[in-house]
């Protein structure tokens, strides 16, 4: 059965030069996150339950491009480093 993803087609001046996707070995479904602005949903609404550290710092981080307090590559990293906190695959 193939993977369930939410990618988007259009890109927005904010998109992340590449996308970061990750499979939710729990549920089968895969995330395609191009912006903080995506990332900060997915972080709110579709995040294991079990939050680190690192979860906390990506949802400030995610928080600070949306106020122009910091740059789209600093929320990126910060994604990437609690999507392996959280146990879950990252590719791009």
């Amino acid at each position: 059965m193939p993977h369930q993803s939410n990618h988007l087609t259009n890109t927005h001046p904010d998109d992340w030069q590449a996308a970061i996707c990750v499979d939710d070995p729990i549920t089968g479904k895969t995330h395609c996150i191009h912006n903080a602005c995506e990332a900060k949903a997915l972080l709110e609404r579709s995040w294991p339950h079990c939050h680190g550290s690192r979860f906390h710092s990506a949802e400030h981080a995610c928080d600070d491009v949306a106020s122009g307090h910091s740059r789209e590559s600093e929320a990126r990293a910060a994604f990437i480093a609690a999507a392996i906190e959280a146990h879950l695959h990252v590719h791009s």
